[in-house]
């Protein structure tokens, strides 16, 4: 692994100003990513964890933390390590750490997200405790309640009859959770999070849709996935002038809502995980981005429960497709640079099906 500079790469990391989808902008080169977060689990040993996280809980203290399982269902697709721990009333908790010596900036934000969805009704969780990180030697993390289930993706693996039922599920979950109204727009300030608030740190939807999209359109026509008319053309799609971008009154947006992030008993969502990439936005744009991790002809179950609890916005296709393909854009992105370090099959397979979500934006666009 390369060696990198943490000090230099704090300075800006945790800047989510201009930031689309923090995993695909962030400020940071593939090669220190690939250092950083490819062995996450790494930094900590078992003495430390417990040590550290026992010093910021008052009256219910850890009394056990778990070996650690990379496999386990709490580490699939995360971008930190999380252990399963007890507390002394017998409570089980997750700790979510992020990497040693880097800055994280966003725990109190995904605390407040979260706690508000298990307000409205949603089988989120409440967080116990957050540390933010101080020094080179310490590390950001979070203790929450541990929700009951299984990970969707590991439950239709093994039980592939249920898929068309849970696409329901989550359709109607993430609909619920779009009744939720918050301020401003985009990725949220961590600083007023702190008190309770959830405000987007931009002041219009355009502004939040157009944050990083020069670095993703530059990114796509390097690697030759676009070509430099096809960039143009994109880029004027996403002009303040276009009025499917006005919206005065952002919602919650997951913003990271696939099978991986959702826990179920076989009959319903029981938990949802990974609060990290949540912002302020329309939303269409959740479903725009839970498109992007599937084949296209998913889609449809997913929306037969998501119009169960909301009603369909006349303007729903057209808008539907710029978002898809602004996701898109992002995703596929993250997921090129990502390949450079992770040469996966995995996220292979992921290129592909970004592939087919371009070509399906590009006709309909006439790009």
């Amino acid at each position: 692994m390369p060696e990198i500079n943490l000090e230099e790469i704090n300075k800006h990391i945790a800047n989510r100003q201009d930031v689309f989808y923090w995993q695909t902008d962030r400020l940071i080169e593939p090669a220190e990513a690939g250092t950083i977060w490819s062995d996450r689990h790494r930094y900590f040993n078992d003495a430390e964890l417990f040590e550290k996280v026992g010093s910021v809980l008052e009256s219910d203290k850890l009394v056990s933390i778990k070996p650690m399982e990379p496999s386990d269902q709490t580490n699939l697709s995360s971008v930190n390590s999380v252990r399963t721990g007890q507390l002394a009333s017998g409570k089980e908790v997750i700790i979510r750490c992020h990497p040693k010596g880097v800055a994280n900036g966003y725990f109190h934000a995904e605390a407040e997200a979260a706690h508000m969805a298990k307000e409205a009704g949603l089988p989120s969780y409440e967080t116990i405790a957050v540390h933010d990180f101080e020094t080179k030697n310490d590390f950001a993390f979070q203790v929450i309640e541990k929700l009951p289930g299984t990970v969707i993706e590991r439950w239709i693996e093994n039980h592939p009859e249920d898929e068309e039922k849970l696409l329901i599920q989550i359709g109607m979950n993430l609909a619920k959770l779009h009744q939720i109204n918050v301020n401003g727009f985009g990725p949220f300030d961590n600083e007023k999070a702190k008190s309770g608030e959830l405000v987007g740190l931009h002041g219009t939807f355009t502004e939040a849709i157009r944050a990083g999209l020069p670095f993703n359109l530059d990114v796509l026509t390097k690697k030759g996935l676009i070509t430099k008319e096809q960039s143009v053309a994109i880029d004027k799609l996403f002009s303040e002038d276009n009025q499917l971008l006005k919206l005065p009154q952002a919602v919650l947006v997951h913003n990271d809502f696939p099978d991986w992030n959702l826990l179920t008993d076989g009959e319903k969502v029981t938990g949802i995980l990974d609060w990290d990439e949540c912002v302020a936005g329309d939303p269409i744009s959740d479903i725009a981005c839970w498109s992007t991790f599937f084949k296209p002809e998913r889609l449809n179950k997913f929306l037969e429960g998501y119009w169960q609890v909301a009603n369909k916005p006349e303007d729903f296709q057209e808008k539907f497709e710029l978002l898809r393909l602004r996701y898109t854009i992002s995703k596929m992105t993250l997921r090129l640079r990502r390949q450079s370090w992770e040469p996966s099959e995995f996220i292979a397979n992921l290129i592909e099906v970004g592939k087919k979500h371009l070509d399906q934006s590009f006709e309909h666009f006439g790009i």
